[in-house]
């Protein structure tokens, strides 16, 4: 029997995907998802760093042909910039806004910033304000009990009640202002350095850990 041969374009191999473009293509995926949750949430949900791990490892170690130690590396890295790009976006787009309404909703947080308000704005009742602009010896007494005592307390009552009887519109607008000076005072970096708690650098540990185990194609 003669030998068959068959003619015809042999089939072209397949193209390799890239583990870096993967990894940086589920990295913003990740980011998104992340900000979304804690968006509905308002939670940090800082374990989603030892998630962000995991996912990248395994997407890259997928990619590579054949993963190894470099792409372990690369999914370990990859990991530590999600998380940490995942913050910032966090600070802008999801924290800044939680915090303000929660600001705006809270009792407390309003009476204080309305106090703040009125005193920059010499804008309390008539007769407690010019009590205020000629006695300064009794704004700057702190004791409990006496005439600086007595005057914070009026001071606090007229700042609670604007704040009970403002709109909601005139509470956000304040807490922005207010709060955006803090901010400015703080400096963002403070605000981004504060959003890693001891149990936030452990999870990050993990998942940094296990991408380089899973980007290697280890389990």
């Amino acid at each position: 029997m003669g030998t068959v041969r068959v003619y015809g374009k042999a089939a072209p191999p397949r193209a390799e995907g890239s583990p870096l473009l993967a990894g940086v293509l589920a990295g913003i995926g990740i980011i998104v998802a992340w900000v979304g949750l804690v968006y509905v949430t308002h939670q940090a949900v800082g374990v989603a760093a030892w998630g962000v791990g995991g996912l990248l490892g395994i997407v890259i170690a997928k990619t590579a042909k054949p993963p190894t130690k470099a792409t372990g590396a690369l999914a370990a890295v990859l990991t530590l910039l999600t998380v940490f790009f995942a913050k910032v976006v966090l600070i802008v787009v999801a924290l800044q806004p939680i915090l303000r309404q929660e600001l705006a909703n809270n009792p407390g947080s309003l009476t204080m910033i309305f106090l703040v308000e009125k005193t920059q704005h010499k804008s309390f009742s008539p007769e407690l304000q010019k009590t205020i602009d000629t006695r300064p010896d009794r704004v700057a007494d702190t004791t409990f009990f006496g005439p600086g005592y007595e005057l914070r307390q009026q001071m606090i009552s007229e700042a609670m009640t604007a704040a009970k009887a403002s709109s909601f519109a005139e509470r956000e607008r304040l807490v922005h202002v207010h709060f955006d000076q803090f901010l400015s005072t703080l400096g963002f970096w403070a605000l981004f350095w504060g959003t890693f708690r001891l149990l936030d650098l452990l999870w990050l540990g993990l998942g940094i850990s296990t991408a380089w185990t899973l980007g290697q194609g280890r389990i």
